[in-house]
Order: structure tokens, then sequence, then C-alpha cells
């Protein structure tokens, strides 16, 4: 039998009498669909048949010899992880614990954390369009709590780097959770790399390379985007104070992930300056403002 089959029929089997949470509709449905979001982006076939079996562990009575010996080391592997370790725990201190856990977690595993809270978001943004804030009652934590966990699950997904499936988690969380909506400009900006090493390149290059780079982006339409940046670059560096409490936590976050500053320097200042215009322009989580820094140090644009 085809894998996935096998693990189709071993979880539709294993939550056979259950159903998804305040209603009727039977539970199989969230694991085919965490499956269906792997499938599209193009995972690997254990990450697949994890996501099929992912709430076996947890909710139902299957062990973890059931799952290695009809699937294998590695399926077990990444359900134990799509696993909460201890249910008696409160609520908080088992989200906490996820959140730092995702943070070091392997790739495949944060594919499959990714898929499984796309799909339930996506469930709750329907029953929402139905039922307004009742929806919240369905819950063990109401709305803020739930907030609290769906935006910081973007930045413990995205830590130790970006995947495709992320972005579009994050713009779910964004759109539903902050109300955040983008001009078509700054959408083109936000998750496209070379805007921001050419950002970056701009901080120290020579009038003339800059207004090479200049040229090139306005070719692309996206000039406006990058004197915007600029401009908040100049605020924060003449001691704004809101911008100035950025740079604190900017600096403090950047640190803590291993950059070594020159303490006192013009030219950390510019360089925090920078990472916090850019992440106040975009909005961006601060593993993205560490990834476009640390990637323009590789490549030598500062």
């Amino acid at each position: 039998m085809n894998r996935i089959d096998a693990a189709i029929e071993f979880a539709a089997y294993a939550h056979r009498n259950q159903f998804r949470k305040g209603s009727e509709i039977p539970y199989i449905s969230h694991p085919f669909g965490v499956a269906m979001i792997l499938l599209e982006a193009q995972c690997k076939e254990e990450v697949v048949m994890a996501g099929l079996l992912h709430d076996t562990l947890e909710d139902t009575d299957t062990t973890d010899e059931d799952i290695r010996s009809r699937f294998g080391e590695e399926v077990l592997r990444l359900v134990q992880g799509a696993s909460e370790p201890d249910k008696s725990l409160s609520w908080e201190a088992r989200k906490e614990h996820t959140l730092e856990f995702l943070k070091s977690a392997d790739l495949s595993t944060r594919q499959l954390s990714c898929a499984d809270k796309l799909h339930n978001l996506r469930s709750v943004r329907r029953d929402f369009a139905d039922l307004g804030d009742e929806v919240w009652n369905k819950f063990k934590r109401g709305y803020d709590k739930q907030k609290w966990y769906y935006v910081n699950l973007v930045e413990s997904l995205g830590y130790a780097s970006r995947f495709p499936l992320l972005g579009t988690f994050q713009d779910e969380v964004e759109s539903f959770f902050m109300g955040l909506e983008f001009s078509e400009e700054e959408k083109s900006c936000r998750r496209n790399p070379k805007f921001f090493d050419a950002m970056f390149a701009c901080l120290f290059a020579s009038p003339e390379r800059v207004a090479q780079i200049e040229g090139e982006l306005e070719k692309k339409g996206l000039l406006a985007c990058k004197r915007s940046v600029f401009e908040r670059i100049g605020r924060c560096r003449q001691g704004d104070g809101e911008c100035a409490e950025k740079k604190v936590e900017m600096f403090r976050y950047l640190t803590s992930r291993g950059f070594d500053f020159e303490p006192d320097s013009e030219g950390t200042d510019i360089i925090i300056s920078a990472c916090a215009a850019m992440q106040e322009a975009f909005r961006l989580y601060p593993h993205e403002v560490y990834h476009h820094l640390l990637r323009s140090l590789k490549k030598g644009l500062l």
C-alpha cells in the first residue's frame, strides 16, 4: 500500500469517534487539511504522513511503537515534535514550551507545525465569519491569548530560517489578528530579499553606487519605498523618542543572536538605525531583520 494511503487509513481509524472542537465536523478533517497544505507546499513524504498522524499520539490511544512499526522512525520523530509533552501543565506553559521548542527545531518539524497552525487559523476565520466574537468561547483562552500565541508563532517558526509556507501563515496572522494592510509597492518590498540587500548596500556605498542602485530600484517601481526607509533612518539617527526605544530593542535582539557590534561607533548606529527603520516601515518580525542583515553581511554588502 502507498505509505500516504496507509497513513490516511490509520489516522481515519484512530480519530473515528472524534469531532472538531465545538462542532459536529469529524476530527479527521483537520489532519487531512494539514496534509493537503503540506502536499501543496511540496514537503517530503514523511512530513505529509506526519501531518496525517500529528494528533494521534496526543489525542488517541496510539503508541510510539504503533507509528514506528508502521511508518518509521522519522515519521515518529515528527509526530512526537508536534505533540505537547505534558497536558497537565497550564495552557500558557504548554504554549511557551512550543514557542521555545520551535526556535531550534529542524525545517521538517517547523513545516509540520506551520501547516497545523495554518489549518487551525483558517478554521477559526471561517467560524468567526459566522459567529463573530462568540467563536472564542470554544477555546480555553480567548482572543487576547490566541493573538499572543499566533503572533509569536511566526517569530518562533522563522527564528532559524524562513520557508515559503511560513509566508502564507504570516500573511493570515497579520490579516486576522493584526489588521495589517500594505500597498502593492510595500508588498513587493517586504518579502523581497534583493530589496533589503539594496537598502543595506546603500548605507556605506559611494554616491555613485547609491545612484546606480536607486536607478535599478526606480525601474522596478521601488524607489519611493527606498526613500521612505532612508527618511526613517535619518529620524532614528537624530534621536526620535519612539525610534530610540526601537533601536535599543533591536540592538538587544541582534546581540542576543550573536552579532558583535563595535560599541558607540557611527557604523553601529547607522546599522541599528537602518534595522529599526526597516522593521517599522514594513512591520517586520525581529527574525526577518536578523536574516536580512546576516545575508547582507555574508554577501559583503556592509
